[in-house]
């Protein structure tokens, strides 16, 4: 068995979802939830409360999950997009291949090109979770 990262209950190995308060376990955890401040988690082996950016127990040693992405995959994104947006590399990279190959088909017209140009800007100068939430999944100029 193993823990929620955000409630600390008892959930099935194989959980994507706690089935106790529904938070997936692969997210990025935000405000408190119970005994668990803003910057704690729950260990996902012991059910120890540590600090979230923990990347291993201190408790029981074990290795977390890291959860949500990291600050260098939205640089590396925005700076794909700047340099080689007309391609659509940084959709590759992002995962959506579909608006990858429309980038590609259409890289000889130089919108894409533009288009990169300008999601690569708004995606260096936007915060993290905003980045989550508009631009991390690869859709064009954001959700």
């Amino acid at each position: 068995m193993k823990y929620c990262i955000n409630c600390g209950e008892e959930i099935a190995d194989q959980a994507d979802i706690c089935t106790e308060c529904g938070v997936d376990q692969s997210t990025r955890l935000d405000g408190a939830h119970g005994d668990r401040g803003r910057d704690e988690r729950y260990c996902v082996s012991c059910g120890e409360l540590i600090y979230k950016q923990s990347e291993v127990c201190p408790e029981c040693g074990v290795e977390q999950p890291s959860t949500g992405s990291t600050d260098s995959e939205q640089v590396a994104a925005g700076i794909l997009a700047i340099l080689l947006g007309g391609l659509g590399v940084h959709k590759f990279y992002q995962g959506n291949t579909r608006n990858g190959v429309l980038y590609l088909c259409f890289f000889w017209t130089t919108i894409p090109a533009i288009l990169g140009l300008v999601e690569g800007i708004l995606m260096l100068v936007a915060e993290e979770d905003e980045y989550e939430e508009k631009y991390a999944d690869g859709s064009i100029l954001g959700r």
